[in-house]
């Protein structure tokens, strides 16, 4: 399969360097020699397109096997939320083991890279836990708020954008493909709020149309449009496109349905070196400029090369109005603090999960660089090892039924024991 975008080889030349929490890039105002993240993305991993000049796909460093599993949420009403993905995805509920709290889950079905790619799942599970909130930041007001802000800037003549609308999985489909799982014409029929808008280029399609997760701070992406409800839809819900300053290729992801995770990131530089050093992913050009632009949306990209995943970390400082600051939530929501603790933050309940063949390694890069993070064994046979990405509040959790180096596990918790959903 031709791949979507162009890439040079990254490569890594000795052992992955020390973390440096305080260092973002030199947009902050640090030259590159005061910056080693700034350093190492200029001259030590080549941040343009996704294959070589020779056509040749581009490869992670090694490191055990990796896939997409899913996407943890709290959510004020599970099963709402799962309804949701019922209702307008093609999605189906799954069970979970009873604990003590609401959880609901669904098993959504979507493919992995081309149209000959046998389809794939990806699980998404609901935990409304807010015995789980401490300190300052309360989970289930900041959804209330969250939801109210989102959908002020889905309806007509209201806030133009909010930040928390970056916090979404992204879907792509096609019609080339027969894979639409997106039930465009029930959503439009149901009066959903939504909001579309297509790239600068004259005559281009939709390229996102946003959806909100009821009772979570989430919205979803989709990439592309039935073409026989393209005008109806950008009548009723259209807009002036509000990622200012993107650039689009104006063409598909190389993969199809699943194919990306986006967060709302105080700190996107730091967030993809993060990716890089501890999980294996290769930054790569995106569609926005860097470093951060005045009125301007600023971004950094990480990618999966070998299952095409693109993780991206987005900096909407144009849009940080009426009081709403993304560095205070980052600072709010950081589950770092409950890590270091043993314990587990309402935030954490959002994350991004990968299943990888052993843990083996990742948990060493962690230990490698003073990091914190907590592992987890349920039964069968069944890992999880939480981290959070630095200066960002974000949650990446790995789960695997390997693991053989000497560290500390805990008893899995109730909210996140899945049962027997496969990894």
């Amino acid at each position: 399969m031709p791949l979507a975008r162009l890439a040079f080889v990254c490569v890594f030349v000795g052992p992955v360097l020390v973390w440096t929490h305080n260092c973002q890039a030199s947009a902050e105002g640090q030259s590159d020699d005061q910056c080693p993240v700034a350093l190492l993305q200029r001259d030590s991993l080549i941040h343009t397109r996704r294959s070589d000049p020779d056509g040749k796909t581009l490869h992670a460093p090694s490191l055990p096997s990796l896939s997409t599993w899913g996407t943890t949420f709290f959510s004020t009403d599970p099963e709402a939320s799962a309804d949701f993905f019922v209702s307008y995805f093609k999605a189906v509920r799954v069970p979970l083991p009873p604990c003590g709290v609401p959880r609901a889950a669904v098993r959504l079905i979507t493919v992995n890279g081309n149209a000959n790619t046998e389809p794939v799942s990806q699980t998404l599970v609901f935990v409304n836990d807010p015995s789980t909130s401490a300190g300052a930041w309360n989970a289930t007001q900041a959804v209330s708020d969250a939801a109210a802000l989102i959908l002020q800037s889905f309806g007509p003549g209201s806030l133009p954008f909010v930040p928390w609308i970056d916090n979404h999985d992204g879907y792509t489909f096609s019609a080339r493909a027969n894979f639409d799982l997106w039930n465009m014409e029930r959503a439009l029929a149901d009066g959903m709020p939504l909001m579309a808008y297509k790239g600068p280029q004259e005559g281009s399609f939709i390229v996102n149309l946003r959806a909100y997760v009821p009772g979570t701070l989430s919205t979803v992406s989709i990439r592309g449009a039935e073409a026989g409800l393209t005008e109806q839809l950008m009548q009723e819900h259209g807009r002036e496109n509000p990622e200012q300053c993107r650039v689009f290729n104006n063409d598909p992801s190389a993969r199809w349905g699943w194919s990306k995770s986006t967060h709302m990131a105080a700190k996107p530089a730091v967030a993809v070196q993060f990716m890089v050093d501890i999980l294996g992913a290769v930054p790569f050009e995106g569609d926005f400029p860097w470093p951060p632009q005045e009125n301007c949306t600023a971004a950094q990209w990480a990618l999966f090369p070998d299952i095409e995943f693109e993780v991206h970390f987005v900096l909407s400082q144009t849009w940080e109005v009426h009081g709403f600051s993304i560095q205070e939530q980052a600072e709010l929501m950081d589950g770092t603090p409950a890590l270091k603790s043993g314990t587990f933050s309402a935030s954490m309940y959002n994350s991004l999960v990968l299943s990888v063949d052993s843990l083996d390694q990742y948990v060493l890069r962690l230990q490698a660089q003073s990091m914190p993070f907590r592992l987890m064994r349920f039964s069968p046979e069944q890992y999880a090892l939480f981290m959070v990405i630095p200066e960002n509040a974000i949650t990446v959790q790995l789960r695997s039924q390997h693991l053989s180096v000497d560290v500390a596990v805990s008893p899995g918790m109730c909210t996140q024991d899945f049962g027997n959903l496969v990894f």
